[in-house]
């Protein structure tokens, strides 16, 4: 129920086509891989959503949309709140896709679960 919550929730924006958005958000309460796991098995139910980078030191997250996609900060936040953690401040930009660099560490691009049936969506998701 929550997955279909946080998909009906979260509407698409258009954007450019040469345009991605990125959004950085501050997670208070995540200092562990478990809850580095939380919030990434959330994040496979945002549409839109392609990489993704988390830094434990700083409880921060970086997102990349795909272009066309788009969030803003009260959906990324929601986001957050229904993983079970307090959200702190979003930062939304507009980059460059020519320009965007994942080779450093920590980025993980996201899987997002297609299968035709639960008991497949599931796997998927969790593993």
């Amino acid at each position: 129920m929550r997955r279909v919550a946080i998909a009906v929730l979260l509407a698409t924006v258009p954007a450019a086509a040469s345009e991605t958005t990125r959004a950085v958000a501050t997670l208070y309460g995540i200092f562990s891989p478990r809850g580095y796991f939380n919030i990434m098995v959330r994040l496979r139910a945002v549409e839109g959503v392609e990489w993704a980078k988390f830094d434990l030191k700083k409880s921060r997250l970086t997102l990349d949309f795909v272009p066309g996609f788009s969030i803003t900060e009260p959906q990324m936040q929601q986001v957050e709140r229904e993983a079970g953690y307090r959200p702190g401040p979003v930062k939304i930009e507009k980059l460059d896709t020519a320009g965007i660099g994942r080779d450093g560490p920590g980025w993980m691009k996201i899987k997002h679960p297609n299968g035709g049936n639960a008991l497949s969506r599931w796997f998927q998701t969790n593993f």
